[in-house]
């Protein structure tokens, strides 16, 4: 039997069409659903790391300066009473004097020369703080016949001191002090003729910066040679 040929008609266009269109829709939607399935969801972005809890400083200890005391100015004077005589003896009380002060950490002492009494006082006077110790050496008339004339030998000199307070100039306090030596502990003994009077003048000044400390209330230092 002849078979008759196939007619194509746009009927049967449109449904091949539709077929083939349906057929490429499912491909696609099979292909999205296969890609879904294998992906991984985005991963959500860290958290930055916590910042660790802020340390306090530790206070600030202040320095041992600003937690002593301040130290109280003291000017040491001396006065050369007859012009032609030497400075030697005066530095050397001096010297003892600035020498024991500097053992005590309550007072700051400074040198300055040759002020009669009157000026010593007007510095103190015109000061707020600082107190001027003022001496001078005189000659011990008990011990007057024993030389002839001429200068005096320097056993025979003695220290007269006055102390002068700041903002009014007057006497905190006064006194003398004659040579003498120490002994075991510090304990003052007669002076021997033999003894060099450079030493127990020496002496003699440190023993009036021990004045000063007993006039402003202060402990003395421990006794060093």
């Amino acid at each position: 039997m002849q078979q008759k040929p196939l007619r194509l008609t746009w009927k049967n266009v449109r449904g091949i069409a539709g077929l083939l269109l349906g057929t490429l829709l499912l491909l696609s939607a099979a292909s999205d659903s296969i890609a879904q399935s294998g992906r991984r969801p985005p991963k959500r972005p860290a958290s930055p790391d916590p910042l660790p809890p802020k340390q306090e400083e530790p206070p600030v200890k202040p320095s041992s300066t600003e937690t002593s005391k301040p130290r109280i100015p003291v000017k040491v004077v001396w006065h050369l009473q007859d012009i032609s005589s030497s400075t030697v003896y005066l530095r050397i009380v001096e010297t003892g004097c600035l020498e024991r002060l500097s053992q005590s950490g309550a007072i700051s002492a400074s040198p300055a020369e040759d002020l009669n009494r009157k000026r010593a006082s007007d510095i103190a006077k015109a000061s707020t703080d600082t107190y001027v110790l003022w001496f001078e050496l005189e000659v011990d008339m008990a011990e007057a016949g024993r030389y002839g004339m001429g200068r005096v030998p320097p056993e025979y000199l003695y220290v007269t001191y006055e102390i002068f307070t700041p903002g009014t100039g007057k006497t905190k306090s006064s006194g003398r002090i004659y040579q003498r030596t120490r002994g075991p502990g510090g304990v003052p003994l007669p002076v021997p003729r033999t003894v060099s009077a450079e030493y127990s003048l020496r002496y003699a000044g440190r023993e009036m910066a021990d004045r000063l400390l007993a006039a402003l209330g202060l402990p003395h230092p421990s006794e060093r040679n």
